[in-house]
């Protein structure tokens, strides 16, 4: 059964009053049926549905409304569609006096009629005939919730982007914009790509220690496109390398890890596991504001075994960022005593 979805806070109700009203109004007149659960089928379908009318059309998306009916017994209401007038499918059911009708095309006529049943699923006789046809009105609402993360991960260098999807169904995907100037305008000029999905992945040109600000604007079917989003930005961190303890080598115990620091302040998190790939035995979280020298880490374990190989990681994090920024290789040492 298809419902209305978010439908105070759909573009179409945002922006056409006439229909939040009518759509009230209908809403709040289906309450709740109390069922008697010692009734019998009398074999009688429910009357015929009526007050039908389209609250709206328009993007695709035709909303319903009708009065609600008053029998006891009711079980609820067939939706039925056409393209001619002429042949109708059942397309859902409603337990309410509303059904919303979505990802539709802009310039087909719909026709509509409904029936009432019972939950005996005796069925009423079908409304009048009400149409619409939804064409593309209005571009999408700015896309929220945009977040960046920049990424050097050994070496291979991206931006992701991700969003929350929009609530309009006639969403094409989006334009994604970047300039390296905190001030710029989202146009065909800052437009590096289009995304199909709520997230998206920047490999055009990139390069350490540049911050990147990115914008996004949906695009509907029809080609509308909407107004942008809030603005992000990060830069992509250089990876820090560890000094000491060599990579594969063999050491005494110790009481620092001697890493070498990137290029700009930043969020730095070690990580030893006993295994390559999961196991964590220590970790420590740091900020430093050095730069290119080295840093020494305190190395606290609760335990540690000897002659047995032992993996660390060197993650960065944006300032304030939770998202890994860069990741290291992966180093191996052994303590010998």
């Amino acid at each position: 059964m298809k419902k209305f979805k978010n439908h105070l806070i759909k573009k179409n109700f945002l922006r056409n009053a006439g229909s939040i009203f009518v759509l009230i109004l209908f809403l709040f007149s289906g309450c709740d049926r109390l069922i008697n659960t010692n009734q019998t089928d009398s074999g009688i379908p429910p009357a015929v549905p009526v007050g039908i009318k389209v609250a709206f059309a328009t993007d695709g998306e035709v909303a319903l409304v009708w009065q609600s009916n008053s029998e006891a017994d009711l079980g609820g209401y067939n939706i039925y569609r056409s393209t001619d007038s002429t042949n109708f499918i059942l397309i859902g059911s409603s337990s309410y006096n509303y059904y919303y009708d979505d990802s539709l095309q802009y310039n087909t006529t719909y026709y509509y009629k409904i029936t009432a049943f019972d939950i005996w699923n005796n069925e009423s006789l079908p409304t009048n005939i009400v149409s619409a046809k939804p064409i593309n009105r209005y571009a999408p609402l700015a896309p929220i919730g945009l977040s960046v993360n920049a990424r050097n991960y050994q070496g291979n260098l991206s931006v992701y982007l991700s969003w929350n999807p929009n609530l309009e169904t006639d969403i094409a995907g989006y334009n994604i914009y970047r300039s390296t100037s905190q001030t710029f305008n989202a146009d065909s000029v800052t437009l590096i790509g289009f995304s199909n999905d709520i997230n998206f992945t920047d490999t055009l040109n990139l390069s350490l220690y540049t911050t990147y600000y990115y914008k996004i604007k949906a695009v509907d079917n029809g080609g509308l496109i909407g107004p942008e989003s809030n603005q992000v930005s990060d830069e992509i961190l250089g990876i820090s390398q560890l000094v000491f303890p060599g990579n594969n080598s063999e050491v005494n115990y110790f009481s620092n890890f001697i890493i070498k620091a990137i290029g700009v302040p930043a969020d730095y998190k070690i990580v030893v596991q006993d295994n390559m790939f999961y196991g964590e035995v220590w970790s420590n979280n740091f900020h430093s504001s050095v730069v290119n020298d080295t840093i020494a880490v305190n190395f606290n374990p609760t335990y540690i075994n000897t002659n047995v190989p032992y993996y660390l990681r060197i993650i960065t994090f944006s300032d304030g960022g939770n998202e890994p920024n860069s990741v290291s290789p992966l180093y191996k040492f052994i303590i010998k005593q």
